[in-house]
């Protein structure tokens, strides 16, 4: 992935020059990795690694058998990196007590229906092998349910139960963004730190950036081009009716506040064996967490990069996230902290 998290590593040779040094860059594709002066490795590869690179695949998949041999400590090992199928995580968070909903696979229409047996309606429709939200579908009633087809449906489809969070929090008003959207919290897992790094707010349940009440504002700017001086006002209305300054607001405030149960995002990582994912997750309006989904490929933009970066202050968040990276590096050379 050309350039991807170069901006880490800038900052590293800024702000820690001492840890920079230390740090190889290998390249898949290109001659094999000598590791005799190696003290660890960590993967960071693209998704869905063992499908659609398999050549990348076999080729650390070789690295993490000799690391192995050397007994080099590693993060986000090629094997695990494989596991990233979202029926197998579902599973092994249950079977963990983790805090997430059941996923059955839909391999037929019978499947479906014995998915409404078990969990009723509504049900969220998702692809089991991608982390985009392309295809998702809700079916609330029997009628929506009757009219899938599965040709209709991602390749290899999980159903979940819709779980609707919607309500009001401690302090805020019952016509809050938190009654009136669904929402979707991200945290990075880096090492042992947990990184607070975004939410978003949506009208569907389906919540993404795409979906978001930023990406709905960002519309209506598009929308607002031709008014000339009414351009100005029309976008203060847009603001106030989608709840801008409120969804700021909040999602400031998740950035920087202690985050809620970080041991539960840790045990979560532990389970799928990986040191480095982002977990999607949800908090009911009496505090508890939901587990969306684990994303062990996220995409982690520099500040200047990010939807709407300036809006909603990403520069510390980046920050935070490069400091949690040199952290993990120094675990792995076995740095004193």
């Amino acid at each position: 992935m050309p350039q991807y998290g170069d901006h880490i590593l800038d900052w590293l040779r800024a702000e820690r020059p001492d840890l920079a040094r230390r740090i190889r860059v290998h390249e898949t594709g290109t001659a094999p990795p000598v590791l005799d002066d190696v003290r660890g490795i960590f993967f960071w590869l693209a998704d869905p690694l063992k499908i659609k690179y398999p050549d990348c695949y076999a080729e650390t998949l070789a690295i993490q058998e000799e690391a192995q041999r050397r007994r080099l400590p590693m993060m986000n090992r090629p094997t695990a990196l494989a596991n990233y199928d979202k029926a197998a995580q579902a599973r092994r968070f249950q079977e963990a007590a983790l805090p997430s909903p059941p996923a059955i696979l839909i391999e037929s229409l019978d499947d479906l229906d014995d998915c409404v047996q078990r969990f009723g309606l509504p049900l969220l429709v998702r692809g089991s092998q991608s982390f985009s939200q392309e295809g998702t579908i809700v079916l609330r009633t029997r009628r929506d349910v009757a009219s899938v087809q599965m040709a209709g449906l991602p390749g290899r489809a999980i159903a979940t139960p819709l779980m609707d969070v919607r309500g009001p929090r401690a302090g805020s008003e019952a016509r809050d963004l938190w009654g009136r959207h669904y929402h979707r919290k991200r945290v990075l897992l880096i090492g042992d730190v947990c990184v607070p790094y975004s939410l978003f707010f949506a009208r569907t349940p389906v919540v993404s950036q795409e979906t978001s009440v930023y990406a709905d504002y960002q519309s209506w700017r598009r929308r607002f081009r031709a008014l000339g001086r009414l351009r100005k006002p029309a976008l203060a209305f847009a603001a106030r009716r989608l709840g801008i300054r409120r969804a700021l607001e909040l999602e400031g405030e998740f950035a920087e506040a202690p985050l809620e149960s970080e041991e539960v995002f840790r045990r979560a990582g532990a389970c799928l064996e990986l040191e480095f994912l982002a977990f999607d997750f949800a908090t009911t309006p009496t505090g508890e967490i939901m587990i969306w989904e684990a994303n062990p490929y996220p995409y982690l933009a520099a500040a200047d990069s990010t939807f709407l970066g300036n809006w909603r202050n990403s520069e510390p968040t980046v920050r935070r996230a490069c400091r949690a990276f040199a952290r993990s590096f120094e675990l792995l050379l076995g740095v004193p902290h």
